[in-house]
């Protein structure tokens, strides 16, 4: 799992340009901290002490993604948790393929009504958009051995984010309305699954 999360961190300095000490700095020491996973002592230090103590938690970070030292287990969500939203995501779909597990979020509730839960059709378009981008399988009509294996997976993966997604507003749309799809509703009715028996 410690690689998903490297080669994900490694991948986003890369495509943002973002060096290593600035994302230790801003974003992995603080979450770290915030979560009890290091501690800082910051009553009483100097600032000269604050740098060093600064310093070496950079040079950990460097040497975890370096693959010098391993990342530390009780590091793992919360490294997770503080890169970009995409890198986020597909770090987590990973790391639950690992475990044998779909990955669906759970709905992000609005805070200001407990009822309602915002609307991410606007999330599935642009996971529409990267299936089609990545489409070229598909262009013939046909899967075959002609086609080329990494272009395949390209398009497995974002079919399989794109089914996570919908998934999730499914999920939205009854958790803040109590409205289920119609198969959902049947099932439950089914003598096969145990429901009750449905008239003709």
């Amino acid at each position: 799992m410690s690689s998903v999360v490297i080669k994900a961190t490694l991948q986003m300095l890369r495509e943002t340009g973002e060096s290593v000490s600035t994302f230790a700095t801003n974003r992995l020491i603080p979450a770290l901290e915030i979560q009890g996973l290091i501690n800082m002592g910051s009553e009483g230090l100097s600032v000269e002490e604050y740098i060093r103590w600064r310093s070496r938690c950079i040079k950990r970070a460097q040497r975890v993604i370096a693959g010098e030292t391993p990342l530390p287990a009780d590091w793992l969500i919360t490294w997770m948790a503080v890169l970009p939203e995409a890198y986020k995501n597909k770090c987590s779909q990973k790391v639950a393929a690992m475990q044998g597990l779909q990955w669906v979020r759970f709905p992000k509730y609005n805070r200001v009504r407990v009822d309602s839960i915002e609307a991410e059709i606007d999330d599935i378009t642009v996971k529409f958009g990267d299936v089609l981008a990545h489409a070229a399988p598909a262009h013939d009509g046909y899967y075959d051995s002609s086609d080329d294996a990494v272009a395949l997976k390209l398009l497995q993966n974002r079919l399989l984010e794109l089914v996570a997604y919908i998934k999730r507003e499914i999920i939205n749309i009854e958790m803040a309305t109590g409205v289920a799809p119609d198969h959902l509703e049947l099932s439950e009715q089914s003598p096969l699954l145990g429901g009750s028996h449905v008239a003709a």
